[in-house]
């Protein structure tokens, strides 16, 4: 699958012009100094330097000094001083530089590989093979100043600073000691190149830095390439981008150039190259100023190429492969690769999964939009919201047969129905579509012609409040024999609105006739925001009411056994009454039951356990009865399979009693056995 892309031939560089460099010996060369090496030495000293371009190691020995002074300005010393020159006074750090020299040289020997090539006496000067500075020499010769040695244009010495000492017993400094030399010296080796690549995504007023491009996407890179080291020639430079994975064992294609610029992407003044590859980089119109761009020292051309990634099934590695191709002076020839920078290419399928109101689904921008997930939702219990998918085929083929897949229920949010004449309310038309619901997923299969875009969407209510993570949506499909899948990005999901917990006890839940036990009902509000609280309480068939509940507006109907409480309920509050009473029979208390409301009009209803009273000595009634029924029927079973006999008889005996009804109960206390079947807390919510 892969396939050849275009050759970016950079420059052909050259120390005078653009015309093909062929080494001459007797040619003075320009040299751009950046990279010298110094060392400080005295008497006896050696350096050996290693030539890479020429492979040989070049010793540097320091055979003597020549220093003799002719001059002191005894006058200039004393006027710094402030006062009378005084015997020593020159050999003062303060005053060394008011002495003049007759001669100060240090005699140098050149080896090349144990064998002398040359010895030599060197005047120091401060700019002598400097950073950032120039010179010009033939090969084994001096430059035109007579201060830097050049061997066989392969290795250039020069003396940078001398310095001596005196003693303070020496009056006017004319036996100097302690004498030494800074020695700086270059060799012949190959460039150094140093490679800086951004890649950028296109479009709106500043393009944004990114390292993840989708398929079937257009993007830049922005490449500089400098030279931090000798000057090179004949330079060549290759740019692709090429897969660093494999797809089901076979490398994808890799991405294609369309358009080279020389300069940043945003430059007013970049120049177009060309469309493609490969070009004669003669026929670019390169001025000569521009073939210092990999000579040491300088700062690096950018040049910027527009890519187009491939259509591809799977989130794959790219990496931008930069291969440089040059010769050193002497047309030595060399390589260098860059393949540090690595970006991904995403699916052709792309799925994402939001929550919201709606009016979501009239927003056509949010179709095709780049969603990272990383804005948080915020929806208020009150609001009817539906899960909203999209999933786009950003490729330049057709998928024929997809399935996205969704599980619709979670710990905050479940369907709000499965009612299709529901949906349209709300839907435009391109998002009624019905999934299969057979399972705990539900499934849409449809197909995506290259850069269509399929929307769907069902109706949710919100459980809890609270932070959460919206579930992933997965789209699985099938491309020449292989399977494929791409996940949805978690969108982070704040709910908020009250939500009201209530807990009903007893202590102690066994007790004798005649004796007495407590009933505690707790209210909390967990969620985040206030609400309105009606609590209606009752008590159990067959028991007497000792001790009223007290709490502030309590209501009791000591006729019906009925309590009623009003409350505005913060969030993070708590409300809790209790009571006493005297049973007579085993009995199933009946639900504490809150009705809610907050600000927004939301509302709901919260209703708590049903615990068992049990009083020794009674036979239970109602509710109760069926359920301690059923659990002994339970147990009998469990004892029965246990030691191995009459297990198939038994199970359906026992299958018949759990399925029987639990027994309502009438007047005010069916009201509150039939609540106390319902499915979960909140189980009624609704906008006025």
């Amino acid at each position: 699958m892969s396939r050849v892309i275009g050759l970016i031939l950079v420059a052909i560089m050259l120390t005078g012009g653009v015309g093909a460099h062929t080494y001459d010996p007797e040619e003075a060369y320009k040299w751009t100094v950046c990279d010298s090496e110094e060392e400080e030495v005295e008497w006896g000293d050696t350096i050996d330097a290693f030539s890479e371009g020429a492979n040989e190691t070049y010793t540097i020995e320091v055979v003597d000094f020549h220093v003799q002074t002719s001059k002191i300005d005894l006058d200039e010393i004393a006027r710094i001083k402030g006062d009378v020159y005084e015997c020593g006074d020159c050999s003062k750090a303060e005053y060394v530089n008011k002495i003049e020299y007759a001669a100060k040289t240090v005699n140098l020997r050149i080896y090349k590989n144990q064998t002398l090539v040359g010895s030599f006496p060197f005047r120091a000067n401060e700019s002598n093979l400097k950073d950032d500075t120039g010179f010009s020499t033939k090969a084994s010769s001096w430059d035109t100043t007579g201060m830097i040695w050049n061997h066989n244009n392969d290795f250039y010495v020069a003396v940078s600073k001398i310095t001596c000492d005196f003693a303070k017993e020496d009056c006017f400094c004319t036996d100097p000691e302690n004498k030494k030399a800074t020695i700086r010296y270059l060799t012949r080796k190959p460039a150094v190149f140093e490679v800086e690549v951004k890649t950028l995504l296109p479009g709106g007023e500043k393009a944004e830095e990114m390292s993840e491009f989708r398929s079937n996407a257009r993007f830049m890179a922005e490449i500089t390439i400098k030279n931090k080291q000798m000057t090179a020639h004949h330079v060549d430079a290759t740019v692709s981008i090429k897969p660093a994975e494999m797809i089901n064992g076979e490398y994808p294609e890799e991405c294609a150039v369309e358009k080279i610029y020389r300069g940043k992407h945003d430059d007013d003044d970049r120049k177009w190259i060309a469309n493609g590859f490969p070009m004669d980089v003669r026929t670019l119109g390169i001025e000569s100023s521009s073939a210092d761009v990999f000579m040491h020292c300088c700062g690096g051309t950018p040049y910027t190429v527009h890519f187009k990634t491939p259509s591809i099934p799977q989130r794959t590695k790219y990496e931008i492969q930069i291969n440089i191709t040059y010769e050193d002076l002497k047309e030595k020839p060399y390589e260098f690769t860059d393949n540090s920078t690595i970006i991904e290419i995403l699916p052709v399928v792309e799925v994402k999964k939001a929550i919201g109101t709606e009016d979501y689904a009239v927003v056509a921008s949010e179709a095709v939009e780049a969603y990272t997930g990383e804005t948080t939702c915020t929806i208020y219990t009150d609001y009817d919201p539906y899960i909203f998918f999209t999933v786009i085929n950003w490729g330049d083929y057709t998928i024929p047969s997809l399935t996205l897949r969704d599980s619709p229920v979670d710990t905050w949010h479940k369907p709000a129905t499965t009612d299709f004449n529901v949906w349209k309310c709300a839907l435009p038309a391109d998002m009624l579509k019905v999934p299969d619901m057979e399972s705990d997923l539900w499934n849409w299969d449809f197909s995506l012609e290259p850069g269509e875009v399929m929307t769907c969407a069902y109706p949710v209510s919100l459980l809890k409040p609270g932070t959460y993570k919206l579930g992933s949506a997965t789209v699985n499909w099938t491309e020449d024999g292989y399977n494929y899948s791409m996940v949805s990005y978690p969108q982070p999901v704040e709910v908020h609105g009250p939500y009201i917990e209530v807990t009903k006890t007893i202590d102690p839940a066994l007790v004798t006739q005649n004796n007495t036990t407590t009933v505690t009902v707790i209210i909390k509000n967990t969620g985040d925001r206030p609400a309105s609280l009606t609590i209606m309480d009752q008590l159990p068939m067959e028991s007497v009411l000792v001790h009223k509940p007290v709490s502030r507006g309590m209501v009791t109907d000591e006729g019906n056994g009925t309590f009623f409480l009003k409350r505005v309920i913060k969030a993070g509050e708590v409300e809790t009454f209790d009571y006493t009473i005297d049973p007579n029979r085993t009995v199933m208390l009946p639900p504490a039951v809150v009705e809610f409301v907050d600000i927004t009009t939301y509302e709901g209803i919260s209703i708590s356990d049903m615990p068992i009273l049990t009083v020794n000595g009674t036979k239970a009634i109602g509710a109760a009865a069926d359920v301690l029924a059923e659990a002994e029927a339970k147990a009998a079973a469990e004892a029965m399979n246990a030691s191995g006999s009459g297990s198939g008889v038994a199970a359906a005996e026992v299958a018949e009693t759990i399925e029987t009804p639990v027994r309502t109960e009438p007047g005010f206390t069916g009201v509150f056995a039939v609540l106390a079947c319902l499915a979960a807390v909140l189980i009624g919510r609704r906008r006025k």
